[in-house]
């Protein structure tokens, strides 16, 4: 049986709210591996445990991110759920197997950049036939309901589990927006402006 590995790289584990990938899901005869690429203090036993993962490293403790990757993947990535950008998408792509996907939603490493971070790798899109596509939430939100039907009945199973980290008070909404960016929150930020 093949195996179908995936790649999901987070600065903060919001990402697991947002994937699924069931532990006995089968797809055209192949199991399907996911590891979780985290930056934030967040426990890797929790990412795996909580969430479903099969594994999980934090970039940030390693020197080499390619040779990181290569112990995780030794046979290659089919698939990158890319929303960190720079040096991870660098150490990505020449791990990546032929005829790999990578599907963009964002670059969280890039945004507040006065010199944006060159990707030296490109080439690897060409050489092993790799398909990169970026996408923006609004050009599906027709299927939004269908989502959500899908999503909330996962969720009322215990299929799919969510994190909440919730601030209280709207004078303490800026300091939650910037460990968005520091990895300092952990799953949703929540800014809780009055209780009922």
């Amino acid at each position: 049986m093949a195996v179908l590995t995936i790649i999901i790289a987070v600065v903060s584990c919001t990402t697991a709210e947002t994937i699924l990938v069931d532990a006995d899901v089968v797809v055209d005869a192949r199991t399907i591996v996911v590891v979780g690429v985290r930056g934030t203090a967040i426990a890797g036993t929790d990412v795996v445990n909580k969430f479903g993962f099969d594994e999980s490293f934090n970039y940030k403790e390693e020197d080499d991110l390619g040779a990181a990757l290569k112990r995780y993947f030794p046979e290659g990535i089919d698939i990158y759920f890319e929303n960190v950008g720079g040096k991870m998408l660098d150490a990505v792509l020449p791990n990546m197997r032929l005829h790999g996907r990578i599907s963009a939603c964002g670059m969280i490493s890039q945004y507040n950049l006065t010199q944006p971070y060159g990707v030296q790798n490109l080439f690897y899109l060409i050489s092993k036939c790799i398909r990169m596509e970026g996408f923006l939430m609004g050009d599906y939100y027709h299927l939004y309901p269908r989502f959500l039907d899908f999503t909330m009945k996962h969720v009322k199973e215990g299929k799919i589990v969510y994190v909440e980290d919730i601030v209280e008070g709207l004078e303490n909404g800026p300091a939650a927006l910037i460990g968005l960016f520091t990895g300092r929150n952990v799953g949703k930020q929540v800014v809780v402006v009055a209780r009922e």
